[in-house]
Order: C-alpha cells, then structure tokens, then sequence
C-alpha cells in the first residue's frame, strides 16, 4: 500500500477549503435569518442534511458573488488571509456579530490534519497522511511516530466541525429584524499586490479599518482545519460570547495538542491572555511575569541566543508573515543568518520554552503556530536588551516594532454595496 493514495493534493486542498466555506457561510446565513428561506436547497454533506445557499437575485446572489467571484479569486491566489461575514445595526453604526475564517497556506506540506476543541467537544480529532514534506530534518527534533489514516476519518473529523459550528451559532439569541450585510477581506501584504482587488469588492474606509482591529480582540475561537497545504481557522465575535467567556468560553480554543507542553490557561481569555507570558522555571513549573520581570530574569548570557532566537521566531508573527514556522525555516536561519553560534540541542529547549510560554503552538510535526497576541508582549521586552537589539538584522528590528506599534496592517477590502436584510 503506498501513501499516494491517501495523500491531500494541493489542489483537493484548495478546493476543501472552498467548499467548507460555503457550507459553513450557508449554515450561519440559514440559521441566523440572513436570507429568506427561497434562498436554500436541501443538500447532504458529509452525512449531514444542511441547507445550501445557491445563486439567485436578491440578499442570496449578493453573498454567492461575494464569496465566489471575490473571496475564491484572492484564496484561489494565495493572497487571502481572512475573510469575515458582518452582521450591523440597520445604521452601520455597530457591528452586531462577525463570522471570520482566517486561512494561511503551508506550500509543500504532506499532511492533513484537523483538531476541534470546545465546551461539548472534549475530544480531539486527528487524521494524517504521509510525512512531513521538506526532506532531511530526521530526527533532530525527537523521533514523531506518523499515524497513518484513512480520508473517511478525515470526512468525519470535517462533519465535526461543522456541527460544532451550527451548535454555536443556533445558541446565539435573535438578531434584530431589520440589519445590514457585509463581507470584509484581509489579505497577505507579502504576497499581495498594493494594487489588487478582487471582484465586488473595494478598498475599505479607514473607520471601517479601525473597527476591525478594534472588535478583532474580542473574538472566539471556535476550531481551526489542518489540509496540509491550507489551515482555514473559525471564530465568532459577538457580545453573547463576551458575557459568557469568563466562565465557559474561554475553552472554546482553535489549539489542543497532547503531544505539546504548552496548555493555554483556561481562566484567561481576551486582554488578560495577551498579557500573560509564562517562562519556566529551575523545577519545571510555569508561572507568569510582566515583560519587566522577564527582562530582569534573562540577564545571564546564555538567554541573549535564546532572546536572538526568539526575535526570528517572532517575526513569523501573522501580524508580519504567516503566522507559522518549521523546522526547515528554523534551519535556514541558523546556517544562514543568526548572528549567534545556537546548536540543534539548543533549538529543542528554545522551542520547549516558546511552547510552554505559549508563544508557539506545536500543530504537527517539526511545525509550529506562532501566537499573534501573546508576541506582542514580549517583544516589548526584547526591544528593550540593547545588547539582543544589536545583534538583529535592520528587517528584524522593523518587524519586531511592527508588532508593537500595529503600523503593519493587512490591506482590508469591503464588499461593494452593503444589503439590507429584513426577517
């Protein structure tokens, strides 16, 4: 039996994404009134009867435009980031509830992966296929034992989510009768041409920039989908959440592996989560500083290569790139251009460290996420060590100050024309 069977393409990738954004924008839009009933056809996917937006005139055609002909044609060229279905007042002047789904892309990838976390899923689902792609990298990071499964347990793993999905959504209380629609996108400035926009879609306004950012920090994470080549991550904002996330929601979390040492705190969430950086200690145990304390504890030599490397690790940040890392990047790097002399047994503490921290997440083997609002903090406190400072490329210093300042924001566009929606 060879693995070519069971491997994800990049283009079965592509096209999993696509679809799962349309049954998942289909299930939020039925369940929350966006569209009148007209608007739907019976359809079964993955062993689930779900109602299917199809193209027609009216609330219906505008969101099947602005997802196919806009959204897919950034996704379809590696340029989306984010796309976010908004819910306002009938005056524009409050953002009722969003639905965003962020995607980043992992060019060679092999696997395939989901994990689901949540108050009614305790349970993680895991599929894989194949190996990590890349070549070389052996064992230098420990010894993985690679789990062959079949793409069926992947399907039920996808059928998961989205019933996690429609659970949250059907839980939240009626949206007022009359409200207006939007579709906002985010894309990669990396990659992104200055002056692309997709169809139906125009550069948006600065208010509408700023209150982006603004409600983006009060967001709950719902689950996130591993192809191997994409990772498309839900979350939902809404003041509901808000209400609840002290006591139950905070669990809600895209990131639960067993395999890493890293546990987000459950009785943190929101602000207090991107203030806490956790370092360990002599015995082991975790416990959490302010940047000055953190400052004051990396006096000793050794931790300059430890804050040198984290540097790199932070601009990896998704506020400045794609927001996840590998062993072969982490490689490069050493060969290349780290200014330090940092051995392989040292990168295994270094990430141990940034794991348990929290500034990384270990999603597969030999790769990491690299946390947006957990960087922030830290690199107040790397900015500060003059003698870390003089050690980083003239790019890396910029970066690290985009991560304090914001200065660095994706380019948002808005759909063309905002349509009303009466229940």
């Amino acid at each position: 039996m060879t693995s070519t069977a069971t491997e994800v393409t990049q283009t079965q990738s592509l096209a999993a994404v696509r679809n799962f954004i349309r049954v998942a924008v289909s299930c939020v839009t039925y369940l929350r009134g966006l569209c009148s009933d007209e608007s739907y056809q019976p359809r079964q996917f993955l062993g689930l009867q779900l109602k299917q937006l199809v193209r027609s005139s009216g609330d219906a055609g505008a969101i099947s435009r602005w997802m196919e002909e806009g959204a897919f044609d950034a996704l379809n060229r590696g340029y989306l980031k984010e796309l976010s279905l908004c819910v306002h007042e009938p005056n524009c002047t409050e953002l009722l509830e969003r639905y965003s789904f962020m995607v980043s892309y992992s060019p060679g990838g092999q696997r395939a992966a989901l994990s689901l976390t949540g108050e009614s899923m305790k349970e993680n689902l895991s599929c894989s296929f194949g190996t990590v792609g890349g070549g070389g990298g052996g064992d230098k990071m420990g010894k993985v034992l690679r789990k062959r499964r079949c793409r069926q347990e992947v399907q039920q793993a996808l059928a998961s989510i989205i019933t996690k999905l429609m659970e949250v959504v059907e839980g939240l209380p009626p949206l007022l009768c009359e409200r207006v629609l939007t579709m906002q996108l985010k894309y990669y400035e990396d990659v992104t041409p200055p002056s692309y926009e997709p169809p139906c879609f125009a550069p948006a306004s600065p208010s509408t920039v700023a209150a982006h950012y603004r409600e983006e920090k009060n967001s709950t994470d719902i689950a996130t989908l591993d192809t191997g080549h994409h990772t498309l991550s839900i979350n939902i904002r809404h003041k509901f959440f808000e209400q609840l996330r002290p006591h139950n929601l905070s669990q809600m979390n895209m990131y639960d592996a067993s395999s890493s040492s890293a546990r987000r705190d459950p009785t943190k969430g929101g602000k207090d989560d991107a203030a806490a950086y956790g370092c360990r200690n002599e015995r082991g145990t975790t416990e959490n500083r302010t940047s000055r304390g953190i400052t004051n504890d990396w006096a000793h030599a050794d931790e300059v290569a430890f804050l040198v490397f984290t540097s790199f690790i932070l601009t990896k940040s998704p506020t400045v790139s794609r927001g996840r890392i590998t062993m072969g990047e982490i490689e490069e790097y050493l060969r290349v251009a780290c200014p330090m002399e940092i051995e392989v047994k040292q990168v295994q503490s270094m990430m141990r460290r940034l794991e348990t921290s929290g500034i990384v997440l270990l999603e597969a083997p030999l790769e990491w996420a690299v946390s947006e609002q957990r960087s922030a903090v830290v690199v107040s406190a790397i900015l500060e060590r003059q003698d870390v400072v003089s050690l980083l490329s003239v790019q890396t210093r910029m970066d690290l100050r985009y991560l304090t300042t914001g200065r660095k924001v994706s380019r948002l566009s808005s759909s063309k024309g905002r349509k009303r929606v009466r229940a």
